[in-house]
């Protein structure tokens, strides 16, 4: 069974990190995200001090930190930034510890498909560094991972041997790219440790637009009980 807390992420309240974590916990959420990268809660910029502030805003409000978003762009496409990706993720992941979370949110990006490829083997390198980096900490990086089937994307994650590295599970953009996100579940649940539920229908003129959940395509009743059986 996969373990869940409710939460949401901080910034789509679009008030100050003060004031949207009082109004999460009013809004009876269990728990939030938040976005490491933006200026205030970056690693560099959060002291200590300033960590256990946090900490203790988010416990005073009875909320957990669900993850720590740590979304870098378009991922890791450029092997010239590979270095700053790893660094960059490494110290969020010590941001996490510091607040009292073990799940680390990151964009990756494109699985690549040639296994004999200097590119496949310089992003499987990346991210194993990176998921030592957290398996060794007692945390797991959820990549949010491009992919074509489910298989691809299984054969890849074991490659990395490591633990730290888990996913990120969004069913809308698996049914977009016409992925079914039932099958998903049951294929990948033993790496799904996060997830991202949004809804979206199509327009008459063809175009995906965002709508409230369980207004859109998502099967959000059979999305959760499959979920919680897991």
């Amino acid at each position: 069974m996969i373990r869940q807390n409710t939460g949401v992420v901080l910034e789509s309240l679009r008030l100050r990190i003060k004031d949207g974590i009082k109004t999460a916990s009013a809004l009876g959420f269990k728990g939030i995200q938040i976005d490491a990268t933006q200026r205030e809660i970056t690693p560099e910029n959060l002291s200590l001090t300033g960590r256990r502030e946090l900490r203790r805003l988010i416990d005073t409000n009875r909320l957990c930190l669900c993850a720590l978003g740590g979304e870098l762009g378009v991922g890791f496409i450029n092997e010239n930034e590979f270095d700053f990706l790893i660094k960059r993720i490494k110290a969020i992941i010590n941001l996490a510890l510091d607040l009292k979370t073990s799940i680390i949110t990151a964009q990756i990006g494109s699985i690549p498909t040639q296994t004999d490829s200097t590119y496949w083997h310089a992003v499987n390198a990346a991210l194993s560094e990176i998921g030592r980096h957290a398996e060794n900490h007692g945390c797991r990086l959820a990549a949010k991972i491009s992919f074509d089937s489910y298989s691809t994307l299984k054969d890849f994650l074991k490659s990395l041997y490591t633990e730290g590295i888990k996913l990120i599970y969004d069913p809308a953009s698996l049914i977009i790219n016409n992925l079914d996100p039932i099958k998903g579940i049951h294929e990948l649940h033993k790496y799904i440790v996060h997830t991202n539920l949004w809804d979206t229908r199509q327009t008459e003129e063809g175009r995906n637009i965002e709508v409230p959940i369980g207004e859109g395509i998502i099967p959000v009743e059979e999305f959760v009980s499959t979920l919680e059986s897991t």
